[in-house]
C-alpha cells in the first residue's frame, strides 16, 4: 500500500489546523505552503476581532477598506464572528459593505463604536435571521443618539434565534421595545440592561419569555423591587441589582455626613430633589467601601460623580 503523507490529506490537515485556532497561532502556518495555505485561510477568516486600539487600528482599516472593494476576497462569506471596537466612525455605508461582503456572520459585536443608525440595524436585521449574538453597548454618554426604539424593533421582527444581547447604556431605548425583544427572543441565554431605563414590567416579562436565561446584568437599573427579582428562573444569576430601598437607605445616610460640611453647598436639597424622581431619566450608583462612599449620579446628557469620604465629619480634615 502506497504511503499516504499528511500533506495529501487536505481534510485531516484542516482539522489539525483547528487547534492552532485555539492558540491564536494559525497565522504563521500559513506561510509554510500553499495546500496549507489553502486549508487554513478559510478557518482564520471565520473569526475576525478588531479594535480602534494600538496596533489594531491599521487592521481595522485595512479590513473597512477590504470589504468597501467591489470584489472582495471569497474568504469573507466564511466569515461568522466579527467584532470591531471603539470605532467611532462606523458609519452606515461602512456597515452596508460589512453585510454585503459577509454575509453569514452569527456573531456581531459593536463594542463602543458609534456613528450608525436605524438604517444600519435595519439592514442587520433583514440580512442576518441567524443572528445569535448582538452586542451595541455604547458607555460614551456624549455620543450622538442615532440609534433608537425603531432599529431595535427591526431586529425583534427578524432575529428570533438571539441567545446574547447587550444593550448596556442605551438609554434612549425605551422599556416598551426591550419587552418587545425579549418576548420575541425566547433563546435568550445572556441579557445586559446596564443603565437602561426599566421597571419591574421588564423583569416580569423576562420571567414570562426567557426561561433559558442564565445570566442578566442590571447596573444602574434603580426602579426594580426585590419583589420582581425572586420571579426570574432561580437558574438566572443577576448581576449588579441593588434594591431601591437599599439604596435610598445608603444615600440618606450619606446626605446626612455631608451636610455636617459647611463647604458643601446645596448638596443637600439637590440629592433630595433626586430622590423625589425615582421615574426620572437619573441614574444612581451607590459604592460603599471600607472608608468611603461613591455616589455616582448620571442625568443625559451630563454626568456628575460626588465622592464622599466617610470621615468628612472629623475635625481634623
Amino acid at each position: 500500500m502506497a504511503h499516504l503523507g499528511v500533506i495529501n490529506l487536505p481534510e485531516l490537515l484542516e482539522r489539525i489546523l483547528y487547534f492552532l485556532v485555539v492558540d491564536k497561532t494559525l497565522y504563521p502556518a500559513l506561510f509554510v505552503s500553499r495546500l496549507w495555505y489553502r486549508c487554513g485561510a478559510p478557518i482564520l477568516w471565520k473569526r475576525i476581532e478588531l479594535k480602534w486600539k494600538n496596533k489594531c487600528h491599521s487592521r481595522l482599516k485595512k479590513f473597512i477598506k477590504l470589504v468597501r472593494r467591489k470584489q472582495t476576497p471569497v474568504y469573507c462569506s466564511n466569515v461568522t464572528h466579527l467584532e470591531v471596537s471603539y470605532y467611532h466612525s462606523l458609519s452606515d455605508k461602512k456597515i452596508i459593505s460589512i453585510v454585503h461582503s459577509c454575509p453569514n456572520i452569527t456573531h456581531l459585536s459593536f463594542i463602543n463604536s458609534i456613528a450608525f443608525s436605524n438604517r444600519a440595524l435595519e439592514l442587520i436585521a433583514s440580512s442576518y435571521p441567524n443572528l445569535k449574538y448582538l452586542n451595541l453597548c455604547d458607555d460614551r454618554s456624549f455620543r450622538t443618539r442615532e440609534v433608537d426604539d425603531e432599529g431595535l424593533w427591526r431586529i425583534v421582527k427578524s432575529c428570533h434565534k438571539l441567545e446574547y444581547l447587550n444593550i448596556d447604556y442605551r438609554t434612549e431605548i425605551t422599556e416598551l421595545s426591550i419587552c418587545g425583544i425579549i418576548r420575541s427572543c425566547p433563546k435568550l441565554q445572556h441579557l445586559d440592561l446596564s443603565y437602561c431605563k426599566i421597571t419591574d414590567v421588564t423583569i416580569e416579562e423576562i420571567a414570562r419569555s426567557c426561561l433559558k436565561l442564565k445570566y442578566l446584568n442590571l447596573r444602574g437599573c434603580v426602579n426594580i423591587s426585590k419583589k420582581a427579582i425572586d420571579q426570574l428562573n432561580p437558574n438566572t444569576h443577576v448581576e449588579n441589582y441593588r434594591d431601591p430601598i437599599d439604596i435610598r437607605a445608603e444615600m440618606e445616610r450619606v446626605i446626612e455626613l455631608i451636610s455636617r460640611q459647611p463647604r458643601v453647598v446645596n448638596i443637600r436639597s439637590r440629592l433630595h430633589q433626586i430622590l423625589r424622581q425615582p421615574n426620572s431619566n437619573i441614574f444612581m450608583t451607590v459604592d460603599s467601601g471600607a472608608d468611603h462612599s461613591t455616589i455616582d449620579i448620571r442625568q443625559a446628557p451630563r454626568n456628575y460623580s460626588i465622592v464622599l469620604f466617610d470621615d468628612l465629619a472629623s475635625p481634623e480634615r
